[in-house]
Protein backbone atom coordinates (compact mmCIF):
# COMPACT_ATOMS: atom_id res chain seq x y z
CA UNK A 1 0.00 0.00 0.00
CA UNK A 2 0.62 3.80 -0.42
CA UNK A 3 0.80 6.55 1.99
CA UNK A 4 -1.23 9.74 0.76
CA UNK A 5 -2.13 12.69 2.44
CA UNK A 6 -4.95 15.31 1.59
CA UNK A 7 -5.32 18.26 3.50
CA UNK A 8 -8.72 19.04 4.18
CA UNK A 9 -10.42 22.89 5.33
CA UNK A 10 -13.21 22.95 7.37
CA UNK A 11 -16.36 25.15 6.54
CA UNK A 12 -19.01 24.61 9.11
CA UNK A 13 -19.19 22.96 12.67
CA UNK A 14 -19.42 19.35 13.22
CA UNK A 15 -21.90 17.59 14.91
CA UNK A 16 -19.95 14.15 14.54
CA UNK A 17 -15.92 13.74 15.93
CA UNK A 18 -13.66 13.83 12.64
CA UNK A 19 -12.75 9.88 13.08
CA UNK A 20 -10.78 8.00 10.48
CA UNK A 21 -13.14 4.93 10.81
CA UNK A 22 -16.23 6.88 10.42
CA UNK A 23 -14.58 9.07 7.45
CA UNK A 24 -13.72 5.76 5.88
CA UNK A 25 -17.60 4.63 6.12
CA UNK A 26 -18.64 8.21 4.77
CA UNK A 27 -16.19 7.39 1.71
CA UNK A 28 -17.56 3.83 0.66
CA UNK A 29 -21.12 5.56 0.42
CA UNK A 30 -19.40 8.16 -1.38
CA UNK A 31 -17.90 5.15 -3.76
CA UNK A 32 -21.55 3.82 -4.40
CA UNK A 33 -23.34 7.05 -5.17
CA UNK A 34 -20.84 7.96 -7.61
CA UNK A 35 -19.87 4.49 -9.48
CA UNK A 36 -22.15 2.48 -8.57
CA UNK A 37 -22.69 -0.13 -6.05
CA UNK A 38 -20.82 -2.65 -7.99
CA UNK A 39 -17.66 -0.89 -8.04
CA UNK A 40 -18.01 -0.60 -4.16
CA UNK A 41 -18.52 -4.20 -3.56
CA UNK A 42 -15.58 -4.99 -5.95
CA UNK A 43 -13.73 -2.73 -4.09
CA UNK A 44 -14.49 -4.76 -0.39
CA UNK A 45 -13.12 -8.38 -1.42
CA UNK A 46 -10.81 -9.21 0.71
CA UNK A 47 -11.53 -6.40 3.15
CA UNK A 48 -11.85 -8.39 6.08
CA UNK A 49 -8.88 -10.97 5.10
CA UNK A 50 -5.91 -8.30 5.60
CA UNK A 51 -7.03 -6.67 1.78
CA UNK A 52 -8.48 -3.24 2.41
CA UNK A 53 -8.18 -1.10 -0.69
CA UNK A 54 -8.58 2.20 1.56
CA UNK A 55 -7.26 3.12 5.59
CA UNK A 56 -8.15 6.58 6.30
CA UNK A 57 -6.62 8.63 9.41
CA UNK A 58 -8.22 10.84 11.99
CA UNK A 59 -7.65 14.32 10.47
CA UNK A 60 -5.50 16.23 12.56
CA UNK A 61 -3.49 19.61 12.57
CA UNK A 62 -1.49 20.19 9.38
CA UNK A 63 2.01 19.12 10.72
CA UNK A 64 0.94 17.93 14.11
CA UNK A 65 0.01 15.08 15.91
CA UNK A 66 -1.75 13.78 18.96
CA UNK A 67 0.12 12.99 21.87
CA UNK A 68 0.12 9.01 22.24
CA UNK A 69 -1.82 7.10 24.94
CA UNK A 70 1.42 5.93 26.55
CA UNK A 71 1.97 7.13 30.39
CA UNK A 72 4.02 10.95 30.89
CA UNK A 73 7.04 9.30 32.35
CA UNK A 74 7.50 7.03 29.41
CA UNK A 75 7.38 9.53 27.56
CA UNK A 76 10.36 12.10 28.90
CA UNK A 77 7.45 13.54 31.07
CA UNK A 78 8.59 14.83 34.54
CA UNK A 79 4.94 13.84 36.19
CA UNK A 80 6.95 14.00 40.24
CA UNK A 81 6.29 17.50 40.62
CA UNK A 82 2.35 18.11 41.42
CA UNK A 83 1.71 21.60 40.38
CA UNK A 84 2.91 20.59 36.75
CA UNK A 85 0.83 17.86 36.21
CA UNK A 86 -1.76 20.11 35.03
CA UNK A 87 -0.24 21.59 32.35
CA UNK A 88 1.90 18.56 31.67
CA UNK A 89 -2.23 17.25 30.86
CA UNK A 90 -2.52 19.98 28.53
CA UNK A 91 0.55 18.90 26.29
CA UNK A 92 -1.87 17.26 23.58
CA UNK A 93 0.19 18.23 20.46
CA UNK A 94 3.42 17.14 19.14
CA UNK A 95 5.00 18.40 15.88
CA UNK A 96 5.46 15.92 13.54
CA UNK A 97 9.28 15.74 12.94
CA UNK A 98 9.45 13.57 16.55
CA UNK A 99 8.91 11.25 14.71
CA UNK A 100 12.41 10.84 14.39
CA UNK A 101 13.30 10.83 17.87
CA UNK A 102 12.72 7.85 20.40
CA UNK A 103 9.57 7.86 21.71
CA UNK A 104 11.47 8.47 25.30
CA UNK A 105 11.95 11.96 24.03
CA UNK A 106 8.91 13.04 22.68
CA UNK A 107 7.76 14.59 25.75
CA UNK A 108 10.05 17.41 25.87
CA UNK A 109 8.31 18.39 22.04
CA UNK A 110 5.06 18.19 23.44
CA UNK A 111 2.83 21.61 23.24
CA UNK A 112 -0.39 22.81 24.31
CA UNK A 113 -2.97 24.06 22.00
CA UNK A 114 -1.89 27.62 22.61
CA UNK A 115 1.84 26.79 21.75
CA UNK A 116 0.51 24.48 18.64
CA UNK A 117 -1.38 27.92 17.40
CA UNK A 118 1.02 30.00 17.73
CA UNK A 119 3.22 27.85 15.58
CA UNK A 120 0.92 27.72 13.41
CA UNK A 121 0.94 31.11 13.00
CA UNK A 122 -2.66 31.67 13.80
CA UNK A 123 -4.75 33.79 16.64
CA UNK A 124 -7.45 31.65 18.80
CA UNK A 125 -8.62 28.51 19.87
CA UNK A 126 -7.75 25.78 17.53
CA UNK A 127 -11.46 24.44 18.94
CA UNK A 128 -14.61 26.03 19.81
CA UNK A 129 -17.42 24.14 21.23
CA UNK A 130 -20.80 25.09 21.95
CA UNK A 131 -24.63 23.68 22.53
CA UNK A 132 -27.47 24.29 19.86
CA UNK A 133 -30.73 23.51 21.65
CA UNK A 134 -33.19 22.12 19.38
CA UNK A 135 -36.59 20.65 19.64
CA UNK A 136 -38.60 17.41 18.57
CA UNK A 137 -41.12 17.88 16.46
CA UNK A 138 -44.30 16.17 15.15
CA UNK A 139 -44.09 15.46 11.71
CA UNK A 140 -47.51 15.26 10.98
CA UNK A 141 -48.64 18.04 12.14
CA UNK A 142 -45.62 20.39 11.66
CA UNK A 143 -45.66 21.27 15.70
CA UNK A 144 -43.90 20.28 18.84
CA UNK A 145 -47.49 18.53 19.91
CA UNK A 146 -49.16 18.50 22.52
CA UNK A 147 -49.44 16.73 26.39
CA UNK A 148 -47.11 16.26 29.05
CA UNK A 149 -44.28 15.13 26.26
CA UNK A 150 -45.43 17.13 23.53
CA UNK A 151 -41.79 20.02 24.27
CA UNK A 152 -39.07 17.84 24.35
CA UNK A 153 -36.08 20.14 23.66
CA UNK A 154 -32.26 18.79 23.09
CA UNK A 155 -29.11 20.46 22.88
CA UNK A 156 -27.01 19.48 20.31
CA UNK A 157 -22.61 19.58 21.09
CA UNK A 158 -21.56 21.25 18.16
CA UNK A 159 -17.47 21.63 17.34
CA UNK A 160 -15.90 25.11 14.80
CA UNK A 161 -12.30 24.59 13.74
CA UNK A 162 -10.32 27.63 13.67
CA UNK A 163 -11.68 29.17 10.35
CA UNK A 164 -7.65 29.61 8.87
CA UNK A 165 -6.92 25.85 9.94
CA UNK A 166 -6.26 23.26 7.77
CA UNK A 167 -6.30 19.30 9.02
CA UNK A 168 -4.44 16.41 7.18
CA UNK A 169 -5.97 13.12 6.39
CA UNK A 170 -3.55 10.49 5.59
CA UNK A 171 -4.41 7.21 3.21
CA UNK A 172 -3.46 3.88 2.54
CA UNK A 173 -4.17 3.04 -0.72
CA UNK A 174 -3.59 -0.29 -2.31
CA UNK A 175 -3.76 1.09 -5.93
CA UNK A 176 -1.63 -1.03 -7.78
CA UNK A 177 -3.95 -3.68 -7.02
CA UNK A 178 -7.30 -2.25 -7.04
CA UNK A 179 -9.01 0.31 -9.50
CA UNK A 180 -8.93 3.00 -7.26
CA UNK A 181 -6.64 5.84 -7.15
CA UNK A 182 -5.92 9.08 -5.27
CA UNK A 183 -7.83 10.96 -7.89
CA UNK A 184 -10.83 8.59 -7.55
CA UNK A 185 -9.97 9.02 -3.35
CA UNK A 186 -9.88 13.15 -3.52
CA UNK A 187 -13.29 13.03 -5.93
CA UNK A 188 -15.17 10.49 -2.27
CA UNK A 189 -13.75 12.86 -0.23
CA UNK A 190 -14.94 16.08 -1.51
CA UNK A 191 -18.09 14.54 -2.43
CA UNK A 192 -18.48 13.35 1.84
CA UNK A 193 -17.30 17.41 2.25
CA UNK A 194 -19.94 18.58 -0.02
CA UNK A 195 -22.62 17.01 1.56
CA UNK A 196 -21.51 16.68 5.04
CA UNK A 197 -19.76 14.60 7.57
CA UNK A 198 -22.24 13.19 10.18
CA UNK A 199 -24.55 14.14 12.35
CA UNK A 200 -26.80 16.92 11.06
CA UNK A 201 -25.24 17.21 7.39
CA UNK A 202 -28.93 17.81 5.91
CA UNK A 203 -29.51 21.17 8.05
CA UNK A 204 -25.70 22.35 6.97
CA UNK A 205 -23.01 20.89 9.42
CA UNK A 206 -20.11 18.86 8.70
CA UNK A 207 -18.82 20.52 5.38
CA UNK A 208 -15.33 20.76 4.46
CA UNK A 209 -12.82 21.32 1.32
CA UNK A 210 -10.68 19.31 0.12
CA UNK A 211 -7.41 21.22 -0.49
CA UNK A 212 -4.62 18.83 -1.70
CA UNK A 213 -3.78 15.32 -2.07
CA UNK A 214 0.11 14.22 -2.65
CA UNK A 215 2.30 11.09 -1.76
CA UNK A 216 3.42 11.65 1.36
CA UNK A 217 6.38 9.83 3.48
CA UNK A 218 6.59 10.20 6.85
CA UNK A 219 9.71 11.39 9.16
CA UNK A 220 11.63 8.20 10.16
CA UNK A 221 13.70 7.28 13.67
CA UNK A 222 16.81 5.41 13.01
CA UNK A 223 15.55 1.98 14.52
CA UNK A 224 11.34 1.92 14.43
CA UNK A 225 10.00 -1.28 16.27
CA UNK A 226 6.51 -0.03 17.11
CA UNK A 227 3.64 1.57 15.45
CA UNK A 228 1.72 5.02 15.95
CA UNK A 229 -1.89 4.62 14.52
CA UNK A 230 -3.63 6.91 13.29
CA UNK A 231 -7.11 6.22 13.57
CA UNK A 232 -9.29 3.79 15.55
CA UNK A 233 -8.28 0.25 15.42
CA UNK A 234 -9.23 -3.58 16.16
CA UNK A 235 -5.90 -4.85 17.12
CA UNK A 236 -7.29 -8.32 18.61
CA UNK A 237 -6.63 -11.48 17.34
CA UNK A 238 -3.11 -10.56 16.37
CA UNK A 239 0.19 -10.56 17.58
CA UNK A 240 1.88 -7.55 19.93
CA UNK A 241 4.40 -7.53 22.42
CA UNK A 242 1.69 -6.60 24.81
CA UNK A 243 3.70 -5.09 27.76
CA UNK A 244 5.00 -2.39 25.03
CA UNK A 245 1.26 -1.87 23.67
CA UNK A 246 -0.23 1.35 24.96
CA UNK A 247 -3.90 2.30 24.14
CA UNK A 248 -6.96 3.82 25.30
CA UNK A 249 -10.40 1.55 24.39
CA UNK A 250 -13.63 2.59 23.55
CA UNK A 251 -16.51 1.45 22.65
CA UNK A 252 -17.97 2.28 18.65
CA UNK A 253 -21.86 2.26 18.30
CA UNK A 254 -21.96 2.94 15.34
CA UNK A 255 -25.14 3.58 12.43
CA UNK A 256 -25.48 3.26 8.98
CA UNK A 257 -25.97 6.63 6.72
CA UNK A 258 -27.02 7.79 3.80
CA UNK A 259 -30.43 5.81 2.28
CA UNK A 260 -29.50 3.08 4.91
CA UNK A 261 -31.24 5.32 7.82
CA UNK A 262 -34.34 4.87 6.31
CA UNK A 263 -34.63 1.04 6.22
CA UNK A 264 -35.84 0.70 10.12
CA UNK A 265 -32.77 -0.61 11.13
CA UNK A 266 -29.95 1.93 10.96
CA UNK A 267 -27.73 0.58 14.40
CA UNK A 268 -24.76 -1.53 13.85
CA UNK A 269 -23.50 -4.06 16.44
CA UNK A 270 -21.02 -2.25 18.65
CA UNK A 271 -17.18 -2.81 18.53
CA UNK A 272 -14.36 -2.51 21.06
CA UNK A 273 -11.62 -0.43 19.25
CA UNK A 274 -8.67 0.93 20.31
CA UNK A 275 -8.65 4.84 19.95
CA UNK A 276 -6.48 6.71 18.09
CA UNK A 277 -2.62 7.33 18.37
CA UNK A 278 -2.39 4.29 20.40
CA UNK A 279 1.73 2.52 20.50
CA UNK A 280 1.78 -1.04 19.52
CA UNK A 281 4.58 -3.09 19.52
CA UNK A 282 4.31 -6.55 17.20
CA UNK A 283 6.14 -9.25 17.25
CA UNK A 284 7.27 -9.14 14.17
CA UNK A 285 8.22 -5.79 12.90
CA UNK A 286 7.51 -5.09 8.97
CA UNK A 287 9.05 -1.86 8.41
CA UNK A 288 7.16 -1.57 4.76
CA UNK A 289 3.15 -2.13 6.56
CA UNK A 290 1.41 1.03 6.32
CA UNK A 291 -1.65 0.02 8.09
CA UNK A 292 -2.27 -2.16 11.33
CA UNK A 293 -5.26 -4.21 12.86
CA UNK A 294 -8.13 -5.62 11.03
CA UNK A 295 -11.21 -5.49 8.93
CA UNK A 296 -14.80 -5.74 11.06
CA UNK A 297 -17.43 -7.98 9.24
CA UNK A 298 -20.85 -9.01 11.14
CA UNK A 299 -21.34 -5.47 11.72
CA UNK A 300 -25.22 -5.05 10.50
CA UNK A 301 -28.11 -6.42 10.61
CA UNK A 302 -29.51 -4.63 7.70
CA UNK A 303 -27.29 -5.21 5.40
CA UNK A 304 -25.04 -8.03 6.06
CA UNK A 305 -22.03 -7.15 3.61
CA UNK A 306 -21.26 -3.72 5.73
CA UNK A 307 -17.89 -4.15 7.26
CA UNK A 308 -16.37 -1.46 9.53
CA UNK A 309 -12.53 -0.07 9.32
CA UNK A 310 -10.59 -1.87 12.08
CA UNK A 311 -7.22 -1.35 10.34
CA UNK A 312 -5.49 2.15 10.71
CA UNK A 313 -2.85 4.19 9.03
CA UNK A 314 0.50 3.91 11.45
CA UNK A 315 3.99 5.76 10.93
CA UNK A 316 7.07 3.94 12.46
CA UNK A 317 8.53 4.60 15.79
CA UNK A 318 11.16 3.76 17.84
CA UNK A 319 9.88 2.28 20.89
CA UNK A 320 13.20 1.35 23.24
CA UNK A 321 12.86 -2.03 24.75
CA UNK A 322 12.24 -2.78 28.57
CA UNK A 323 14.74 -2.24 30.60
Amino acid sequence: MKLYRILIHPKTAFATPLKGDTLFGQCCWAIRNLWGEARLIKLLQGYTDNQPFLVISDPVPEGFLARPAAPPHLLGLDTENPRERKQIKARRWLPEDVLTKPVGAWGQEALSEADMMDRLQLKGPFLRHENRTHNSLNRLTGTTGTGETGFAPYDRALTWYHPEVRLSVYAALDDDRFDFTLENLSEALMAVGQQGYGKEASSGLGKFEVLDAAPYDPPRPAAPNAWLTLAPSAPQGQQWKAERCYYETFTRFGRHGDRAVLGGKPFKNPVLMADSFAILAPTVFEPSARVAGRGIGGVSKAIGTAVHQGYAPVFGVQWEEAQ
